[in-house]
């Protein structure tokens, strides 16, 4: 059988309710030990001073006192509106009572006392034995009237905390209700996402309280972040779909081409044959390359530091024969950072490439490669067309291109730099366009170190 599923409001409305109702328990219990000791104190005070009283005033000559005379001798220290006995046993082994003490005594004789504490007859008494020279003085004192107060007392609490645990369900039911308001409504509002329309998805955020609200704020954080992530996988799909539909179409239709005037036009056919041969190698480039973008987004593992240095001198001699451009590199002998090597190449390749695709023919590229106590810098400069300060975040979109006029004639797919911005974001690095007045482009790649 499943458990009944309480509410968050069910839930601390009884773990309120629990913890009122120790607190009165605890109460109640100190109450009633801080009442049980005064009363034993009390008792034991009162003892302490008949016995005391009657010691000081028992002189020689009353050792030939007869029974009557010790009688009145004893009842003379005792409250008379209670039931209290005074024993008092003589150095001749003699024992007098005060009045009706004989019988009391020997009713509480055989009994066991509890710390001087004994109950007998429903009545609670106190009993203190002391020696005083030769003499042994015995005090047997009747507390029951303290403790019958004590236990109606005990009894009016206990009414009224029952009265107060009443009385208190309604209200800390309203108050739960109230706490657990603001959660009731942000659970409403994540079911009611589904059917909302609107871009923008968030849930209630309430005022008070502060965790309560620190988590709707994390929720529409996550929820913003989710929205942009599917917006930018639905223009990626459609930019994806764009890119690889042009080259797709113009196999297609040279495919057709010769289908239908191969025959009759054989000269066609090496052309086409090598307008699809190109086609497909930018297909190829493109497909490889988003392999490579789902690559980046992976985390990497524990990896050895690797010289950098060498791989940024080897990518330099292939960029620079594949644009036949002039890249200088500044830096140490040797500059070693965790990374793996393909990571690094692709950065460094990619922003290269972009550098020397958008200079002037011949042009020169600069690459300056530090390290301080912080943070490791690459630093890739050209002196092409530059880039608008609007466009300083576009370009790291995928399929974006600076100079759309020309995209067509440039080499390259546009995602060269959305892959290396989703490297560097792996390694908990950052990537920007650092702003001039020229027409220079400069990238500030800086990782931590």
């Amino acid at each position: 059988m499943n458990k009944k599923i309480k509410t968050t409001s069910q839930q601390l409305t009884r773990l309120f309710l629990s913890l009122f109702i120790v607190i009165l328990l605890l109460v109640n219990l100190a109450f009633a030990g801080v009442s049980i000791t005064f009363i034993y104190n009390n008792a034991h005070q009162q003892a302490e001073e008949v016995i005391d009283t009657v010691s000081d005033n028992i002189s020689d000559h009353d050792k030939h006192k007869n029974k009557k005379e010790w009688k009145l001798f004893l009842n003379a220290y005792l409250a008379r509106q209670s039931n209290d006995a005074i024993a008092l046993k003589t150095p001749k082994g003699k024992t007098v009572y005060s009045e009706d003490g004989e019988e009391l005594f020997e009713k509480v004789k055989d009994r066991r006392n509890f710390n001087h504490v004994i109950f007998l007859n429903n009545s609670v008494y106190y009993l203190q034995n002391e020696y005083a020279d030769d003499y042994k003085v015995s005090v047997l004192l009747n507390v029951n009237d303290l403790f019958t107060l004590i236990t109606h007392l005990l009894l009016a609490i206990i009414v009224l905390n029952l009265l107060a645990i009443i009385c208190s369900i309604p209200l800390i039911k309203r108050f739960s209700r109230k706490w657990s308001q603001p959660l009731e409504k942000i659970d409403r509002g994540i079911a009611a996402i589904e059917q909302q329309t609107t871009a923008e998805k968030k849930v209630f955020v309430p005022k008070q309280p502060v965790e309560i609200r620190h988590v709707a704020q994390s929720l529409n954080e996550l929820l913003e972040y989710q929205n942009k992530a599917i917006q930018r996988e639905q223009q990626f799909v459609t930019d994806a779909s764009h890119e690889l539909k042009t080259p797709l179409a113009a196999i297609r239709g040279h495919i057709n081409l010769i289908k239908r005037r191969g025959e009759d036009h054989p000269e066609i056919i090496a052309k086409s044959l090598k307008y699809i041969d190109s086609e497909s190698s930018r297909m190829e480039v493109l497909v490889n390359e988003l392999l490579e973008l789902g690559r980046a987004q992976k985390q990497h593992q524990s990896i050895e530091p690797v010289d950098l240095v060498s791989i940024v001198q080897k990518e330099s001699e292939i960029v620079e024969q594949e644009y036949n451009c002039r890249i200088s590199v500044l830096s140490p002998k040797k500059v070693f950072y965790p990374i793996e090597i393909k990571d690094f190449r692709l950065v460094i390749h990619n922003l290269l490439d972009n550098a020397a695709k958008y200079s002037q023919m011949e042009g020169q590229v600069i690459v300056k490669l530090q390290k301080d106590h912080k943070y490791l810098t690459l630093l890739v400069k050209d002196y092409g067309i530059g880039i608008k300060k609007e466009n300083y975040e576009k370009i790291f979109d995928r399929f974006y291109r600076e100079d759309q006029a020309h995209s067509s004639k440039l080499k390259g797919t546009g995602i060269g730099l959305a892959i290396v911005k989703e490297i560097i974001e792996k390694y908990h690095g950052k990537i920007r366009v650092i702003p001039n007045m020229t027409k220079e482009t400069i990238f500030e790649v800086r990782l931590p170190l």
